[in-house]
């Protein structure tokens, strides 16, 4: 059965940009969350993920209660000025709905996702293409083997 929901899986079947695709897109982005940070539901501060010839990926929890987390995800790039976060994502992750999304206030002035014309800000495009953003980052990190565990070292102040 969960072979069938993946092959017809509303991101292919749905025409793209709609809310049932943003709904998917949540739930899927919570998988690839969960798999990044196993334990994201009871972490707190902040945790640094490092691999082999890899940018470190920062995870800063924000917030914990009892059914969501809020957090920020980033990669640190050092550069000749200080340091720049990018992407610098805030994300808040509803565990008893088992969904992830991208925030409504993470600062999006650098990112050039929209090709020049921005949708209108924090409509459903927008959300759509930031969490679709979201997700491919995910993939990615995982790709390169980040994870975030118990045995994850907490980020030394200031990293």
């Amino acid at each position: 059965m969960f072979q069938d929901a993946r092959q017809y899986s509303l991101l292919d079947t749905v025409p793209s940009r709609s809310f049932a695709t943003l709904m998917e897109l949540y739930e899927n982005n919570y998988i690839l969350l969960r798999r990044l940070a196993p334990e994201l539901h009871a972490m707190e501060g902040s945790h640094v993920s490092r691999v082999p010839g890899g940018v470190d990926l920062h995870l800063h929890v924000l917030e914990q209660t009892p059914y969501t987390t809020s957090a920020s995800l980033t990669h640190y790039f050092r550069r000749p000025d200080p340091r720049s976060a990018q992407p610098d994502l805030r994300l808040r992750v509803y565990h008893d709905a088992r969904a992830g999304e991208v925030l409504p206030d993470t600062d999006v002035a650098e990112f050039n996702l929209w090709g020049g014309g921005r949708p209108p800000f924090k409509g459903l495009e927008w959300r759509w293409e930031l969490n679709r953003f979201l997700n491919r980052w995910l993939r990615y990190c995982l790709s390169e083997g980040h994870a975030f565990t118990a045995i994850c070292p907490q980020a030394a102040s200031g990293s």
